[in-house]
């Protein structure tokens, strides 16, 4: 009853404001309120509302004095009291307010809202000694009472003295005989006090009296556990409470989970093997698990996890699922580590993580040829063979058997969508331009239509038709939670922008023609035609694309010093630009990732923060020179 009780409580300003609503509302719609026997006209309510407009203008004198002469005619009003108190308070006519305090209680004594009240205002009025007088008067007068342990604990909270009021809630546990009342209040407080080890045991408390608040308990936790003095004692009490309770799953779960927060994967791992065990879970937990880890790029770790589900149950649900899992963990870490099947020189080259996603994927379609994935994983591979290895005869095949067996599935949708692709890498431009014209067709709405439509925008765009590209693209819709409606964007705005100077368009034209030949990667080609039009129209509306492009191209040929001091000088020719952040963001990005410079990249993180304050990039610039400096500024 008493839990129920705290949770129900609205704060102070929150009970002001329902009952001062409920009174307004009343006046309104009744026309006169009765308020112990005395009757409140309308033109009292009218003088109420001009005060309310006085003090929102910081007229206080005239607020107080309209404020007043309510009082005066209405003294039980608790809304006339409740506003010209705090009009005095305002004004810091403490001694005012506190007449009021006691006037009203002189009316209704021994109410421990009101003594608690006294007891802020006195502590604002610097008479510490009378406010804790005050406060300890409304804790005697009802000593059973948990309502006045918590209206003397919001006081203090609004003053910010948290130490007091942990041991006002103290004081009401031990008067009450309970050890589970005030549990959520304390455990903010501890932990807004640096005491974490007694916040986290007031949680852990919490979720052993009811499973279900682990997301609240999250909630909370995940305010201060940012701080590792905090998340270090949050675990070394969860693990307490696991050993103390070794079969309570919700608190393994949260154990789980802040080892996740404190990047301890090994143990979340261990964590959650419990789970699976003792709940008979048949690696259902695990596999959720390994996801995670996956995602955090504790890929290693995943990969545990995945092995241990195909081992240990190898003839559960999880077990195709985990197998498939496996493959694109390998898939996600071979990009984090930028892995590449061919070099610079086009040879071939050892692609552990790409290869090994490749097994796994055959291995998936020998051993589930009816499993419900078996379309998706064979598109995969098809992307894998198209994308990575530069087997565009082997991805079309695998590719055509997804559309052919599979046709109204979504990965029939997206292995049509990489055969126009393939066709255009080909340079077979008509085969590409109907293959996007069917697929937008048939699916008319959805991500891959769009994507359609955004690549039969770019085929006129190569060929350069582009008063046709940039119809299209300005059908399209402006979703811009999806990349491909932010490319077309893009695109528009480069059309809008770059047309000209005659009506040929040739550095267009020009800019057009290295797109499509990176497309089919020829990008030596491509950033050779770049030059071109660097030199032939330097001054171009179109040159500060062509730097970036140019500048991205190199990095993709291994040309990382040339591509750097190229990002790196953008914002100096074209400090203007809309690419300028980009560049430099990009250029931190090199020197944190390839060249390992960690000083440089804070540099130039700290650069697109100096030079422009206001870029879309500036939080991942920030996030990013935290990361680098393996601190928590």
């Amino acid at each position: 009853m008493i839990n129920l009780l705290l949770q129900s409580q609205p704060s102070p300003p929150a009970r002001r404001l329902v009952l001062r609503m409920g009174l307004l509302v009343l006046m309104v719609l009744a026309g006169t309120v009765t308020v112990q026997a005395q009757a409140i006209d309308s033109t009292q309510v009218a003088r109420y509302q001009l005060a309310e407009a006085y003090l929102r203008a910081a007229q206080f004198d005239r607020a107080i004095s309209l404020l007043e002469d309510l009082y005066a005619a209405n003294p039980q009003t608790h809304a006339f009291y409740e506003k010209l108190r705090e009009a005095y308070e305002q004004v810091k006519r403490y001694d005012d307010a506190l007449a009021l305090i006691d006037a009203r209680l002189a009316l209704q004594p021994a109410q421990p809202a009101l003594l608690a009240e006294k007891g802020r205002l006195r502590y604002l009025k610097d008479d510490e000694a009378g406010a804790d007088e005050a406060w300890q008067e409304a804790l005697q007068v009802a000593p059973g009472n948990a309502n006045a342990y918590l209206v003397v604990y919001r006081a203090l909270m609004q003053l910010r003295l948290f130490e007091k009021a942990i041991y006002v809630l103290e004081q009401g546990r031990m008067a009450l005989d309970n050890t589970d009342v005030f549990q959520t209040d304390l455990a903010y407080l501890y932990g807004l006090n640096g005491q974490y080890e007694e916040a986290m045991d007031e949680y852990l408390n919490l979720l052993l009296r009811n499973d279900k608040q682990l997301g609240f308990v999250q909630s909370r936790l995940s305010r201060y556990i940012e701080q590792e003095e905090a998340l270090r004692a949050s675990i070394f009490v969860a693990e307490r409470g696991v050993r103390r309770d070794p079969l309570n799953r919700t608190i393994r779960e949260l154990l789980s989970w802040l080892y996740l927060e404190a990047g301890q994967y090994r143990e979340a791992l261990d964590a959650n093997r419990a789970i699976d065990r003792l709940e008979q879970e048949q690696g259902r937990v695990l596999f959720t698990f390994a996801q995670q880890a996956s995602d955090a790029g504790a890929y290693d770790v995943a990969l545990s996890a995945y092995e241990e589900i195909r081992q240990r149950y190898p003839d559960a649900g999880t077990a195709p699922e985990a197998l498939r899992g496996i493959g694109e963990m390998e898939e996600r870490w071979a990009e984090k580590s930028a892995e590449r099947a061919f070099d610079d020189q086009a040879n071939r080259v050892s692609a552990p993580h790409y290869e090994k996603a490749l097994d796994v994927y055959q291995a998936f379609l020998q051993q589930y040829p009816n499993h419900p994935f078996f379309p998706y994983v064979l598109q995969h591979i098809g992307h894998l063979q198209q994308d990575v290895f530069f087997n565009l005869g082997e991805a079309e095949g695998s590719l055509r058997e997804v559309v052919q067996r599979f046709p109204n599935s979504d990965a029939a949708a997206q292995a049509e969508y990489d055969l126009g692709s393939i066709a255009m890498m080909r340079n077979d431009l008509e085969t590409a331009r109907l293959t996007f014209s069917r697929l937008e067709e048939r699916l008319r709405t959805g991500d891959f239509a769009e994507l359609a439509r955004y690549e039969l925008a770019m085929m006129h765009f190569y060929q350069g038709e582009f008063d046709a590209a940039q119809t299209l693209v300005e059908a399209m819709k402006e979703n811009t939670s999806a990349d491909v409606a932010n490319d077309a964007i893009e695109l528009k705005v480069l059309l809008l922008e770059n047309k000209g100077p005659d009506s040929l368009n040739l550095p267009l034209r020009r800019f057009a023609e290295a797109h499509l030949l990176h497309r089919q990667r020829r990008t030596d080609a491509a950033l050779e035609v770049l030059d071109g039009l660097l030199e032939t129209y330097g001054t171009h509306p179109l040159a500060d694309d062509a730097r970036f492009y140019r500048a991205r191209w190199l990095k993709e040929r291994g040309r990382t010093t040339e591509a750097l001091a190229s990002l790196l000088e953008f914002p100096l020719i074209h400090p203007q630009s809309f690419l300028a952040d980009k560049a430099l963001f990009e250029a931190g990005e090199i020197q944190a990732s390839l060249l390992d410079d960690k000083e440089g990249a804070i540099k130039t993180f700290t650069r697109l923060l100096t030079e422009y304050p206001g870029s879309l990039l500036v939080s991942d610039a920030r996030a990013r020179i935290r990361t680098l400096r393996g601190d928590g500024v």
